[in-house]
């Protein structure tokens, strides 16, 4: 590390360029635990071990190595044994010179600040009964193995048999459906996993920190108490740092992984899990959607409005779906379904369809002609879907793949089930082969029932909401919110549940929404003066679903029956009464 105290002239205004280094690796990956493991008993070193899906023999351990990366920086992996097992060695270090902070502070300052660094770790690839792992260490150790190779669920399949219920520290989940929204919780102390608040249907917890008191692991046995553990992609956790502790250390863990069955408090936590890119499976999944797509009727595929675009949904007024090679133009659609974009891939080649639609475009416009756009979103963001590979049960939701445990399915086809068996005082009028769509159907009801308002295409602007959104379809007798919608599928149904959660809380914590919502409901032929002090109470979903069908567990996609669970949820802990009821179907539309 050099200094220097030259003093720069006060002329000096502009800051020299940061020097880039492309052997750096990316500084939003050099953290991968948020705190650091407290101290272990002596004879142990804070780890964090990969398990590697590749053969757990030296040429497996070689494949795992990140290639391009050792040889960019001149890393030579080097063969060898740990009591027996054999092993491959990697390590080394990246200088710099002059670090980037240093332009910086010589640019606000005037004084000439020049340090450099280096930054180093090591990886340590092992085989040990039939496994392949990766001990990695210091900034750069991580970098040094092919992160595809990685078995991303083993840390938390350690923590969630391995850990002290009572005792969890830290929680990282992902809300499913909510735009990608990443919650971490931290409790320094500890305490039972239901305090954290996670929804069990509607979250994926991809990090579960805590303490283990497994008296087999050389941490727990040399210091007799218990020891932290952080488990994710990887296993943070102190290790035996003599050759035949560690292997000990490395065979009671997969033990656990193996043969211990999930804690009950954290079974939960296995049982809906992200499906990687790097996933076997993919392939099968790849090719078995883009068949689909190939088909005028596909089996268990649907449309669904992506999670960041449900509160601006009611003022699109078109769509234009652009698709590379699908052989057509870019269109122009009045509603965004499922035959609409099936119309940019029944044509295209085998292979074509899926990866079209992960290059195409859904751009959202304003006005029905195309020229007021609002946003532009990837077009497969737009697909749900249900594929079975083998013994597996796999999602697709807002791009991304899922995996589903047969024991949440369950679960939460219970909680549908007793969710829909619910009765509600609101029944409107059957849907008529006449009635075209939504807003016919609407108007057709509020003229029929004296009791119902029209509010629907009624946008209300607020601050926060500048686009607009829609309070409710139709207003009860009893100020109930009546959400309606017509579909073929249940897909677009996950829309609708988010719907009613953004209109109540506007109308709840919205002073100028629930002014404007007021003077809507005042302003309307058979409208009504609700009073100043009128707050939303009741929620009502109706729908009718094509073909006659009625609502149930079996109809719903499984993420429009998680979309329904989250918003019963939300409403019923504002005090909010939800009900869903059917719509019933002509005589013609009738199953027979």
């Amino acid at each position: 590390m050099r200094s220097a105290t030259k003093r720069i002239p006060p002329t000096f205004t502009t800051r020299p360029p940061g020097r880039k280094d492309r052997r750096r690796p990316d500084p939003a990956q050099l953290t991968l635990f948020d705190s650091p493991l407290p101290p272990g008993p002596p004879g142990t070193y804070p780890t964090t071990l990969y398990r590697l899906r590749v053969a757990a023999d030296p040429e497996g351990l070689r494949k795992a190595l990140n290639v391009r990366y050792l040889a960019d920086r001149g890393f030579e992996p080097v063969p060898r044994q740990v009591a027996g097992s054999p092993a491959l060695l990697v390590h080394g270090t990246v200088p710099r010179l002059r670090a980037e902070w240093c332009d910086i502070l010589a640019g606000l300052t005037g004084e000439d600040v020049d340090l450099g660094h280096s930054s180093g770790g090591g990886a340590l690839l092992l085989a040990v009964d039939g496994r392949a792992y990766a001990l990695t260490y210091g900034t750069l150790g991580r970098h040094m193995v092919d992160q595809e190779v990685f078995d991303r669920t083993f840390g938390v399949s350690f923590a969630v048999r391995a850990l002290m219920p009572s005792d969890i520290r830290q929680v990282r989940r992902r809300v499913v459906g909510a735009a990608g929204r990443v919650d971490r919780s931290i409790v320094p102390t500890g305490q039972p996993i239901w305090k954290y608040g996670i929804d069990k249907w509607g979250e994926i917890v991809g990090q579960v920190c805590g303490c283990t008191d497994n008296s087999r692991l050389t941490v727990c046995r040399r210091s007799g108490k218990p020891a932290r553990v952080d488990g994710g992609e990887a296993l943070h956790i102190h290790l035996c740092v003599e050759p035949e502790g560690l292997l000990a250390d490395l065979r009671e863990i997969e033990r656990v992984c193996q043969e211990e069955s999930p804690l009950a408090d954290l079974e939960f936590i296995t049982q809906i899990r992200p499906v990687l890119t790097s996933d076997p499976r993919m392939p099968d999944l790849t090719r078995a959607l883009d068949e689909r797509l190939g088909l005028a009727d596909p089996p268990a595929l649907g449309v669904a409005v992506p999670g960041d675009l449900v509160s601006d949904i009611e003022r699109v007024r078109s769509y234009r779906i652009q698709v590379p090679k699908s052989g057509l133009r870019p269109t122009l659609a009045a509603e965004l379904d499922l035959p609409a974009i099936l119309a940019h891939t029944n044509g295209a080649l085998d292979d074509d369809r899926w990866s079209g639609l992960r290059n195409g475009t859904v751009t959202l416009f304003a006005d029905a002609r195309g020229t007021e756009e609002m946003a532009s979103t990837r077009a497969f963001r737009w697909l749900t879907a249900e594929v079975a590979v083998g013994t597996s049960h796999l999602l697709l939701h807002e791009g991304e793949w899922y995996e589903i445990g047969d024991r949440h399915r369950d679960f939460l086809r219970q909680e549908i089930d007793e969710i829909l068996a619910r009765p509600s005082a609101i029944t409107l009028p059957p849907w008529t082969a006449d009635l075209a769509d939504e807003d016919a159907y609407n108007r057709a009801a509020a003229r029929r029932d004296p009791s119902l308002v029209l509010l629907d295409k009624k946008l209300l602007r607020t601050t926060q909401h500048r686009h607009g959104i829609e309070a409710c379809d139709l207003l009860g007798p009893g100020g109930e919110l009546i959400h309606v919608k017509r579909a073929k599928s249940s897909s677009p149904l996950s829309h609708l549940f988010a719907q009613g959660i953004v209109s109540y809380e506007a109308l709840r914590y919205q002073q100028d929404a629930r002014a404007k919502f007021l003077d809507a409901v005042r302003r309307q032929p058979n409208g009504r003066d609700l009073g100043q002090d009128f707050r939303p109470t009741k929620v009502v979903y109706a729908i009718a679903l094509g073909t006659g069908r009625t609502v149930t567990g079996n109809s719903l996609f499984t993420f429009a029956q998680v979309a329904l669970y989250q918003a019963m949820k939300t409403l019923r802990n504002e005090g909010v009464e939800v009900s869903v009821i059917g719509i019933p179907p002509t005589c013609s539309d009738r199953p027979s």
